[in-house]
């Protein structure tokens, strides 16, 4: 490729950028994780419903932890914020390193291998940061937990003070454990979603994921990578027709995401038991990664026919 020292140098100061914000998103996502789990330990069903105090009337342990509950979830919305807006940073610097390149190739030669290379390598940025960041949090809890413990002493049937004659005694006492008593919470990435499939003994689905969500799409890109930077050589069309079978699966990627949703939506869940999930940023990175993926493989196309017109009829 000749003339091109625009597009590389953009590519340079585009990677620069990504490195930094990828290392701010996923140290803030990381913290967020910390928080939430130190507010599901803090409020943890066992700790509260063992804690001798939290059944003593009239103390402030209740409202303690309901306080600790509201900064430490403050706190986890801080970090998240901060992901969020690194993230919208990101997303400029993609914008800008898009219109930049399309601006300075468009009436170029080689606008079309410069617009393909430039999609994927915007599409394997956020690869990198879809498997590094979570998809989505479930949690499991209740709100305000209410015991209802019936007391009834007959006192007529003990010892040494059956005679006094103070007959039976019965009263329903009543205890809230105030704010959210946790049974459950996970919020986990692809990395982690491998690591506790392949740790719990599901080598096969482990084997799976990693082959779907970074094998197959590390291994198109480089293949593309090989069409863009040489489409005029001979072998460059071999390989397009191989990225081009591949194609049949792609919907493997959101395949696989839908099973890691399902996974995490539907596991550890038990009646009478609130639950809720959201879903967080990592869905999001993986959703911009397929978009710009398949806007690549459009440029691959089209540069493959102006470098070869030959082949219009056999792609």
């Amino acid at each position: 490729m000749r003339n091109l020292a625009g597009f590389w140098i953009s590519t340079v100061f585009y990677f620069c950028g990504v490195v930094v914000f990828s290392v701010s998103i996923t140290t803030a996502l990381s913290e967020y994780k910390e928080k939430k789990e130190e507010v599901a330990a803090t409020m943890n069903f066992e700790k509260r419903l063992f804690n001798a105090w939290e059944w003593v009337p009239g103390n402030s342990v209740g409202e303690e932890k309901v306080k600790e509950w509201g900064r430490l979830e403050m706190e986890a919305r801080t970090f998240y914020r901060k992901a969020i807006n690194f993230s919208l940073l990101l997303g400029i610097l993609v914008a800008m390193y898009v219109i930049f390149n399309n601006l300075m190739y468009r009436k170029k030669e080689s606008n079309y291998q410069v617009f393909g290379l430039v999609m994927i390598f915007c599409s394997i940025s956020f690869l990198y940061l879809a498997i590094q960041s979570p998809f989505l949090e479930v949690m499991a809890y209740s709100k305000d937990l209410k015991f209802q413990i019936p007391i009834d002493v007959n006192f007529d049937e003990m010892d040494f003070i059956g005679g006094l004659g103070l007959g039976e005694f019965k009263y329903d006492y009543e205890q809230v454990i105030e704010g959210r008593t946790y049974y459950l919470y996970q919020n986990k990435s692809v990395l982690e979603l491998i690591r506790l499939l392949y740790t719990g003994g599901n080598f096969l689905v482990a084997i799976i994921v990693v082959v779907v969500t970074i094998l197959f799409p590390v291994y198109k890109f480089i293949l593309s990578l090989l069409v863009l930077l040489r489409p005029y050589k001979k072998n460059s069309f071999k390989i397009y027709r191989s990225i081009k079978n591949l194609g049949k699966w792609s919907m493997l990627d959101v395949f696989t995401t839908a099973i890691i949703l399902a996974h995490f939506a539907y596991t550890n869940m038990n009646e009478g038991v609130d639950t809720g999930s959201e879903t967080l940023v990592g869905l999001y990175y993986f959703l911009v990664f397929v978009a710009l993926s398949i806007n690549s493989s459009q440029y691959l196309k089209k540069a493959m026919l102006k470098a070869q017109p030959e082949s219009n009829y056999l792609l």
